[in-house]
């Protein structure tokens, strides 16, 4: 068991700022080095006092590789990446989704059970305390039978955002970087997803990618859901806003998920609860609690559980077979698009 953990990023973009800022937050934790091809991330390196490489080969090429690595560079150049890493076996944690079509996604999962190397996705709100608090009431019955979920993502992102060639290119719009998010989260809330319908439009900015989609989701337990999706509406309804979990973001006091069933329903993550005191029915009036849940960092909480991953004191919480799961939904919602019909998981 490692006292001291040492982490390398690969690409030094938004999120791997987000894990350079988490890693300096935890104890024992440290940052190895940084390998981006960018002047600016050699700055950044610089700034940390740790070293820097132009790619991954150099950092593979030292007497002393980091114990695991944090991959967070663009969708297209995953499996590259993360094979090099695991080819190595050093355990990886891969931002989402894994990788920019099914057959790289199998081929980075194989490498991870092949090597024996632990492989995690970067479904970060999993470590969110308000997911174990929603999934502890599905799963006690408190909410009944779960009969339907909504899930909103609505939010502006500025002009800037898209400065970068590859955001504005096929599979970085808000379906393949937001949505795959509330798919894993829905996936571990509720259970498999058995079929999607899917409408996207580019009508605002008219990228190569979506800006604005609505899904129709089948769940294996027979429950209905509906995500509404768009990056080009001012709004507070997105889980960003009103997650409170990252400063980057100004938080709001709104929802942007709703789960319903047959006792009770719940919002969140503004942690609220309706339920009819007396008779269920419509004619009953409707009481509501708000539940006050502890707020905890979750890519901080991320990071200390790659450590525990790397000192095989834990197992992974989002493993690549969840991640494989998650894109399989994602390229289905893009079939059901082009079909104009609905798909089968």
């Amino acid at each position: 068991m490692l006292d001291n953990i040492n982490i390398s990023i690969v690409g030094i973009g938004l999120m791997g700022m987000q894990h350079i800022k988490a890693i300096e937050q935890c104890k024992n934790i440290k940052l190895h080095s940084i390998i981006d091809p960018r002047s600016s991330s050699k700055e950044v390196a610089d700034n940390k006092k740790v070293k820097w490489f132009e790619n991954i080969d150099e950092l593979l090429m030292q007497d002393k590789v980091p114990d695991g690595v944090i991959i967070a560079t663009p969708n297209q150049l995953h499996k590259e990446h993360t094979l090099k890493i695991l080819n190595n076996k050093i355990p990886v944690l891969l931002e989402k989704p894994i990788a920019d079509s099914i057959y790289a996604a199998e081929t980075i999962v194989s490498e991870s059970i092949k090597r024996e190397t632990d492989l995690l996705i970067g479904y970060h709100r999993r470590h969110n305390p308000i997911t174990k608090f929603v999934k502890e009431q599905i799963d006690s019955g408190k909410l009944g039978e779960i009969v339907s979920v909504h899930g909103n993502f609505w939010l502006y992102k500025p002009d800037d955002y898209f400065n970068e060639e590859w955001r504005r290119n096929k599979g970085a719009g808000p379906l393949g970087i937001n949505c795959v998010h509330d798919i894993d989260l829905l996936c571990y809330l509720l259970g498999d997803i058995n079929s999607v319908q899917a409408l996207k439009s580019n009508k605002i900015r008219k990228f190569e990618v979506e800006d604005t989609a609505v899904v129709l989701l089948e769940f294996n337990s027979g429950a209905l859901g509906t995500l509404n999706i768009s990056d080009t509406i001012v709004s507070p309804w997105s889980y960003e806003l009103t997650a409170g979990e990252n400063p980057a973001y100004p938080e709001t006091s709104e929802s942007s998920y709703f789960i319903g069933g047959t006792e009770s329903s719940l919002q969140f993550p503004n942690a609220r609860r309706w339920y009819h005191l007396n008779e269920k029915s419509w004619w009953s009036p409707i009481s509501s609690e708000q539940i006050p849940i502890e707020k905890d960092h979750p890519l901080v909480n991320q990071i200390k559980h790659f450590a525990n991953v790397i000192n095989k004191i834990e197992k992974p919480i989002v493993s690549g077979q969840d991640g494989l799961k998650s894109l399989k939904i994602f390229e289905a919602i893009n079939e059901s698009v082009s079909k104009n019909s609905k798909i089968m998981i």
